[in-house]
């Protein structure tokens, strides 16, 4: 059996005749449609053998363009919610950033820097002269720590004098 899409075809084209021509009329009869299709299938084929060319654009992307407009405005869009500004970080993640990075700060505070031991009438700081040479060869240096007093002594042997300078006030 040929399908209706051949038949249909060569009932158009003019090729179906005899009694296969009746046959298919007969099957088409409850559908006036069908006959308004072909109609409009002949007017076109003539229409396209009278021109059989379309004539030059003069302007081919003016042309794509506005066609593109024109079917972009047909297609229904979706409606997507208007997106406000965000910022960088909302206000309370700044909050909430800052006061993480204050209880960081205090705990590696307290962890890392020893804590000062408190001792009455002595100084919480504290210089210890390691080494101390002089330039001259004929002085010597050396150094006295006196733990009672929290103080250190350079003495030097061989200095004829003390420039006013250093001199204690």
């Amino acid at each position: 059996m040929i399908p209706f899409e051949e038949r249909f075809t060569a009932w158009v084209d003019g090729q179906l005749k005899g009694t296969d021509l009746e046959s298919f009329e007969k099957e088409l009869a409850g559908q006036p449609e069908v006959f308004a299709e072909k109609e409009a299938i002949l007017r076109l084929g003539t229409f396209l053998r009278e021109h059989p060319t379309a004539p030059p654009l003069g302007n081919a992307d003016l042309f794509n363009h506005q066609l593109m407009q024109r079917i972009e405005a047909e297609i229904p869009r979706a409606k997507q919610p208007i997106s406000r500004p965000v910022f960088f970080w909302p206000l309370r993640w700044m909050a909430l950033a800052g006061g993480l990075s204050l209880a960081v700060a205090f705990g590696l505070y307290e962890t890392v820097v020893p804590p000062v031991s408190e001792v009455p009438g002595k100084s919480n700081y504290f210089a210890q002269v390691v080494e101390a040479w002089p330039s001259d060869p004929s002085i010597s240096a050396t150094t006295v720590y006196d733990s009672d007093q929290n103080m250190t002594v350079v003495w030097l042997d061989g200095l004829d004098y003390v420039p006013a300078a250093y001199a204690q006030k």
